[in-house]
């Protein structure tokens, strides 16, 4: 009977996962502009003359973009994304390309387009329908498994090393549309299911989280076994679950106890056992499950916020705070759950946060994949490599716990290091634990000048300032540069150049017509970085000569060093605070940020400026927002 219940968790989980999808929500729709058409009168034309030469209605436009077909402020609001390419691309003059058309848009020609899209692509209207996405059943990823059973049972089982490794959607590792269920990782999840239920039954805190009642046979009445499993496991299953359980899924565990009961002869502890066994494989342990609303789009319950909330700040399930507010359902006002994500952030449990989002937004777990060039660098082994990510984390958890301006990414004045690292930096010598050192050099400070960062947008035998200028374009100013053409030159493949220094090695690269419309964008960017060496460690010169680190931007703009593009780069914070909001809420989401998403997104971003940058003013405003709170209907239930 056991091993047929066992079974019939399974198909059951099976169903869920191959019947789970996302749904592709209609675009909102906002009002037509009142008054004089100002994109029909004045915008059109300006396009028109300078943009719809290759962007037009043309057989085969340019990199397959039709901007006339854009006819109302609303369709340019519904492709949020598109336009802000477009936005940012005559900002900084690339459009129209100066190396193609000598005919340019005069200064005032430049801001009325800018100013006018700015304003579109900002505005909100309170009255447009919202749609809030809809994720698909998450299954717990290995972190967050990991979690998950030390909270609910006190055993520290790691999966790490026995689960297959996780798929990676939208940068993450906790997307629903990746996280898919194969054979082995089912046979992984029913073996681990027997071996923590072993644990579980003999481990210190089993009193407290799963023998809260034992058989009381002299008791008036008497409270027999059963009685007695019937109430462990319903407080059990709320918190496997993360809601109370139905009356044929507590019918299902106490028959598995009664199973138990008998092939442990009586035994009430061992017993138990089998009905924590087939809680560990139930679909609703292993996925985030939230169930379908009445309407298209309809807010979470009470349990499935706490749960959402919980997994978002700490990959695990809530507490008994948390819970108890579920309960209650006031977990749904906003000043609670306000409260509650502060309150979270303090707890030592949103380390989580720290060590899976930060890594993965920052691209660095590829170092675990690199080998540098011992001979080049002899100085970076597997300790160097694990304390420059873990100062990246830690950094990250200083901003988090202390609740600082998340403009102290860009730069700072701090950063979080131990001895090795210290001495790798040049800075002075200190103890040999991680600490808070304040730094007086400001060729140091913010994540573009750590060591981690700095390795992975390298080659294992040079520096690559085409690496560093795309990352910085993805992650600090979220303006990614498209996808290279296939038959892009390499600059490995190009004997004639290979002694030279690498400024000029890059300059002949962009000699290349099909390179140079990216490159101009990527590699000044990366020059600037050009005096921290393949590791990060400082260096004046290169093959001999001193290093030029100078470079002009697209727009015109001119620096030497990376200090001097620190500067520029804190000017264009808005860009910053959008993409970091962006990255954020698609990691709080488990699913990708839509078009749709972009007046969340775009609240998000100005709450946070108003609220002087900090840290947990993003994400308050995560937690209260719409996409975070509602979901939207299945598409073939609607």
């Amino acid at each position: 009977m056991a091993q047929s219940l066992l079974r019939t968790s399974l198909r059951l989980m099976a169903v869920v996962a191959l019947t789970a999808g996302i749904a592709t929500s209609a675009l909102t729709q906002a009002p037509p502009a009142q008054g004089p058409d100002l994109y029909r009168d004045k915008i059109t034309p300006l396009l028109g003359k300078y943009c719809f030469k290759c962007h037009g209605p043309q057989l085969k436009p340019k990199g397959e973009l039709n901007l006339s077909k854009f006819g109302s402020e609303a369709s340019i609001r519904e492709n949020r994304k598109v336009w802000k390419e477009v936005l940012n691309k005559i900002h900084t003059r690339e459009m129209p390309p100066p190396e193609e058309t000598k005919e340019q848009p005069t200064a005032e020609e430049r801001e009325t387009i800018t100013k006018w899209l700015e304003g579109v692509l900002n505005k909100i209207d309170p009255n447009a329908p919202k749609t809030a996405g809809r994720v698909t059943f998450r299954r717990l990823n290995r972190h967050e498994y990991h979690n998950t059973v030390h909270d609910l049972l006190a055993v520290d089982f790691n999966p790490v090393g026995d689960f297959p490794q996780d798929d990676i959607g939208y940068g993450f590792d906790n997307i629903g549309d990746v996280l898919s269920l194969p054979p082995l990782l089912m046979e992984k999840y029913v073996s681990a299911a027997k071996k923590i239920a072993e644990q579980a039954v003999v481990s210190k805190e089993k009193d407290k989280l799963i023998y809260i009642a034992r058989p009381v046979p002299d008791a008036k009445p008497p409270k027999t076994p059963k009685d007695a499993a019937k109430e462990c496991l319903t407080r059990l299953a709320t918190r496997t679950f993360r809601r109370p359980p139905a009356p044929d899924e507590m019918d299902r565990l106490l028959k598995l106890y009664e199973v138990g009961e008998k092939i442990e002869g009586g035994d009430f502890e061992k017993a138990m056992k089998l009905p924590i066994r087939g809680l560990l494989v139930s679909p609703f342990f292993l996925f985030h499950v939230e169930l379908e609303g009445g309407m298209e789009t309809y807010p979470l319950s009470p349990w499935e916020l706490a749960t959402r909330l919980s997994y978002f700040l700490w990959a695990s399930m809530p507490d008994d705070e948390l819970f108890d507010l579920a309960k209650t359902g006031r977990i749904l006002n906003p000043p609670v759950i306000e409260a509650q994500a502060i309150r979270m952030l303090k707890d030592p449990k949103a380390l989580a946060l720290s060590e899976n989002f930060t890594p993965q937004w920052l691209q660095i777990r590829r170092l675990d994949e690199m080998k540098f060039d011992h001979n080049q660098f002899p100085a970076w082994d597997a300790g160097l490599k694990a304390d420059a990510v873990r100062e990246v984390v830690l950094f990250f958890e200083a901003i988090k716990s202390e609740d600082l301006s998340i403009l102290n990414f860009i730069d700072s004045t701090f950063t979080v290091v131990n001895d090795r690292l210290a001495r790798h930096y040049g800075i002075s010598a200190m103890g040999s634990g991680f600490q808070k050192v304040t730094l007086t050099d400001a060729k140091r400070g913010g994540i573009l000048t750590m060591a981690a960062i700095l390795a992975a947008t390298s080659d294992p035998d040079r520096t690559s300032p085409v690496k560093r200028g795309k990352w910085v374009l993805e992650t600090i100013l979220a303006t990614p540069p498209p996808p290279p053409i296939p038959d892009a030159a390499n600059l490995k493949t190009d004997p004639e150049s290979a002694n030279l220094p690498l400024r000029q090695r890059m300059e002949k690269h962009r000699a290349d017509p099909n390179c140079a419309s990216c490159h101009k964008r990527m590699d000044p960017i990366g020059f600037g970085f050009e005096n921290y060496d393949a590791i990060g460690a400082w260096r004046d010169q290169d093959k001999g000569q001193p290093i030029d680190a100078s470079a002009v931007l697209p727009e015109g703009t001119k620096f030497n060093g990376p200090v001097e593009l620190k500067n520029i780069l804190k000017q264009r914070k808005t860009e910053f605070v959008e993409g970091f909001a962006e990255k954020m809420l698609t990691y709080a989401l488990g699913r990708g940020v839509e078009p749709y998403d972009g007046p969340a997104v775009k609240a998000i971003s100005d709450a946070v400026v108003k609220n002087g940058y900090k840290f947990s003013a993003l994400i308050v405003e995560i937690v209260k927002s719409y996409p975070f709170q509602y979901r939207q209907k299945d598409k073939g239930k609607r």
